[in-house]
């Protein structure tokens, strides 16, 4: 009985002590608990990338936001969100990085990040803090954005 309560005792004490050690003395979270804390107060947007479309799965609003980006095509696109007083269908397409039948990303507006290319079949997770206003979230790989790969989004 005596070895007993020794080890009831000692599972007590440790209980205590990793509690006190998973937990701050000032009340503020752990280093280590910072980045799920932030992702799991941000959004999360599903988006799907075809051909030849853009579709997010909600509208954001403004703040961070987590895309979960799937080219579920069958050829090689990229998810790049442009913030910009342009209306998608306005946005003219000229040469880009040298390659002609793209929009030129540093006149229409302003890229706030983009996944780069996927290939198909492939999901990227993009974050991104985004400021109240307009956004096009399109694919700007060669003959794409003509090709519809674009769509206007009101951050609020």
């Amino acid at each position: 009985m005596n070895g007993r309560r020794s080890l009831t005792g000692l599972v007590i004490t440790s209980l205590i002590l990793g509690t006190a050690a998973c937990s701050s003395s000032d009340g503020s979270e752990s280093p280590s608990a910072s980045p799920a804390t932030s992702e799991a107060s941000g959004q999360s947007v599903s988006v799907s990338l075809n051909q030849w479309s853009v579709t997010p799965s909600t509208t954001p609003a403004s703040g961070s936001v987590t895309f979960t980006v799937s080219n579920d095509g069958t050829i090689t696109h990229e998810f790049v969100v442009l913030k910009t007083d342009t209306p998608a269908a306005d946005i003219p397409v000229g040469k880009f990085e040298g390659e002609p039948n793209r929009i030129n990303e540093e006149t229409a507006g302003t890229n706030v990040g983009e996944t780069g290319d996927m290939d198909a079949g492939t999901t990227k997770t993009l974050t991104i803090d985004l400021a109240p206003g307009h956004y096009v979230f399109l694919c700007n790989l060669p003959g794409h954005y003509q090709s519809g790969m674009h769509v206007d989004v009101t951050v609020s």
